[in-house]
């Protein structure tokens, strides 16, 4: 495909916009997640984390594989692998240096009472290993195990694709491209639609499938899907002539799911049923309501595009900070978490232009080198 895909440049930078009104509310869950911050329990800022949850992640993972088409295409296996560990290494080293451990400090003064000064405690993030959560003030991922999984799947559905080959002709010219033209049509759309039913039943069964608590099964598949399947125009245009069914199936499933498990608290199998209908009808109700309504771009878009990224990278340690000195303010918990989504939004966005701006942080924040 020639043109740049706006929609999914779009749908990755509002998705990933929707992580601080995430991350604020973790601080009141009712699960009695520990957090980096906790307050208490408030069920209406925790029914914002529920709705987002099923399917933020898994369509997260399916635009990554819908951008590796056209990366592959463009640059082929070797320059896309190394491509992944620069943009995304160099980000993941740098945040497990220097944001990481703001998180992990907070932690540890709000839940533990450590006295001792930011720099002092690095000590406790590299000496605590416990369960890797940071909770406690030890050593994390954090947010970024996202950038580490994504690492690895960008890997493996790279030995996928290779594996299956037949579909992937673009890349590797006319070898390849032989090999399809003496494959029989039907054949060759029946081999397909064995690969996307095996890759959708597979990323639902695997969906409570954990790998260190990251559902690592389910992000391949739904990275290979958008690969193979969802960067494909009309088998795209297809789905979305039935948006609007994929749109009210989408919030009756999560309403429900909410209610079970927020509000109700019990028959268990039904909010799991739920919970995997919110994670399927979202990913198909936004990449439909995108393709028709979001394929765009302007200024604006332009730059939340380019820096989805960094957004996603420092937007936490922005909301955790906030949540913190508005505590120490003495606010309360509806104040608290509205003035640090209105504090947090434009601060973010300043510092996205900041890092944007200039050289050494774009390559920190794994940004492109601007054209000259």
């Amino acid at each position: 495909m020639d043109r740049r895909v706006h929609y999914i440049d779009n749908l990755r930078w509002i998705t990933v916009s929707l992580l601080i009104l995430f991350h604020a509310a973790i601080a009141y869950n009712t699960w009695e997640e520990a957090n980096y911050i906790f307050f208490e329990p408030v069920k209406g800022l925790a029914a914002i984390v529920s709705f987002i949850s099923p399917w933020f992640m898994p369509l997260m993972f399916l635009l990554a594989g819908v951008s590796s088409k056209y990366s592959l295409q463009k640059r082929g296996y070797k320059s896309f692998i190394c491509e992944r560990f620069v943009r995304l290494g160099i980000p993941l080293i740098f945040g497990i240096l220097v944001i990481n451990p703001i998180l992990c400090y907070i932690a540890d003064v709000t839940h533990n009472g450590y006295k001792g000064s930011f720099f002092s405690h690095y000590e406790v993030y590299f000496t605590r290993f416990t369960d890797l959560t940071g909770y406690d003030g030890g050593f994390t991922l954090g947010h970024f195990w996202f950038i580490a999984v994504l690492i690895v799947v960008s890997l493996l559905a790279c030995l996928v694709i290779r594996l299956i080959g037949s579909f992937d002709s673009e890349i590797d010219g006319s070898k390849k491209e032989a090999d399809v033209d003496r494959m029989d049509g039907k054949t060759a759309g029946r081999k397909k639609l064995i690969i996307g039913i095996v890759f959708t039943v597979l990323a639902v069964v695997t969906f409570d499938l954990k790998v260190s608590g990251k559902q690592v099964y389910t992000y391949l598949c739904l990275y290979l899907l958008g690969y193979f399947f969802f960067s494909d125009e009309s088998f795209v245009r297809k789905l979305a002539g039935l948006k609007w069914i994929y749109v009210f199936c989408f919030l009756i499933f999560s309403a429900v799911n909410v209610a079970l498990f927020i509000f109700i608290g019990k028959y268990e199998t039904l909010n799991t049923v739920c919970n995997y209908l919110s994670f399927v009808t979202g990913i198909l109700a936004l990449i439909s309501v995108g393709h028709d309504h979001l394929d765009k771009a302007n200024p604006v878009t332009s730059f939340n595009s380019r820096t989805s990224y960094v957004f996603y990278i420092i937007h936490f340690p922005v909301v955790v900070l906030c949540q913190y000195f508005l505590g120490k303010a003495g606010v309360g918990n509806i104040a608290n978490y509205l003035l640090t989504i209105i504090i947090t939004y434009p601060l973010v966005y300043m510092l996205c232009f900041l890092i944007d701006k200039t050289k050494f942080l774009r390559i920190l924040f794994g940004l492109k080198r601007k054209k000259v």
